[in-house]
C-alpha cells in the first residue's frame, strides 16, 4: 500500500477533519522517530512503514469508538492484508491495553508513546496566544505536561514509556515530536 492509497483509505474511514490531522501528526512523528533511530539509513521502505503506522493507526476509530476492544482489529479486517505484518502488528499494539496485542519493537512502542504526545502538543498549541506550533518549544510543552488538569485525556504514563521502552528521555522525545509536527504545521492548520 502506498502512502497515497493509505491516505485515501484513511479519508474513506474517518470523516472528522481533526482526527485526520491527528493521523498526519502521528505519521510525521513516526517518520522522525525512524530517522532518530536510524540516522544513517537511506531505507525509504522501512521509513515508509513507520509512516504508514502513524497514518493509519486510528483509522477505524469512528467505527469502534464504542467498542475499544475492537479498535485496530476492525481496521486489520478492512485492510485485508494490504500492509506488511509488522505494520499491522504495530497498529494493533498501540491499543494493547484493550486488545492484548502487546508492543514489542521500537516501531510498536513509538506509536504507543507518540499517539498520546501528539494530542498533548496540539492542545498546547491551542492554548498558546497565537495558536501556532512554530511558537512552541519543549519547555512550554513540558510545563503543560506537568499540569495534570491540562489535556487530561493525554496519558502521561503512556508518553513517559518513551524513556523505558525507547531509551529516549522525555525532553528529547518531545523535541523529536514537536519538530516533526512543526514541519507539517500547515497541514495541521496550526
Amino acid at each position: 500500500m502506498t502512502r497515497e492509497e493509505a491516505l485515501q483509505k484513511l479519508k474513506d474511514l474517518i470523516k472528522n477533519e481533526n482526527l485526520i490531522k491527528h493521523h498526519l501528526a502521528c505519521e510525521a512523528v513516526m517518520i522522525n522517530l525512524y530517522r532518530y533511530f536510524n540516522p544513517q539509513s537511506e531505507n525509504s521502505i522501512e521509513e515508509g512503514k513507520w509512516g504508514l503506522v502513524g497514518l493509519l493507526h486510528d483509522a477505524d476509530y469512528e467505527l469502534t469508538k464504542d467498542n475499544p476492544e475492537k479498535h485496530t482489529l476492525v481496521l486489520e479486517e478492512k485492510l485485508g492484508g494490504q500492509l506488511p505484518p509488522e505494520v499491522v502488528y504495530a497498529i494493533k499494539s498501540h491499543n494493547w491495553k484493550n486488545n492484548r496485542v502487546e508492543p514489542k519493537s521500537k516501531m510498536d512502542w513509538s506509536i504507543y508513546c507518540a499517539d498520546e504526545l501528539t494530542g498533548l502538543i496540539i492542545a498546547a498549541a491551542l492554548v498558546h496566544p497565537d495558536k501556532k506550533l512554530s511558537s512552541l518549544n519543549t519547555d512550554f510543552i513540558l510545563n503543560r505536561f506537568n499540569e495534570k488538569s491540562f489535556a487530561k485525556g493525554a496519558s502521561r504514563d503512556q508518553i513517559e514509556m518513551c524513556e523505558e521502552k525507547l531509551g529516549i528521555p522525555l525532553k528529547n522525545f518531545i523535541d523529536i515530536s514537536l519538530f516533526a509536527m512543526q514541519q507539517i504545521s500547515s497541514d495541521l492548520s496550526l
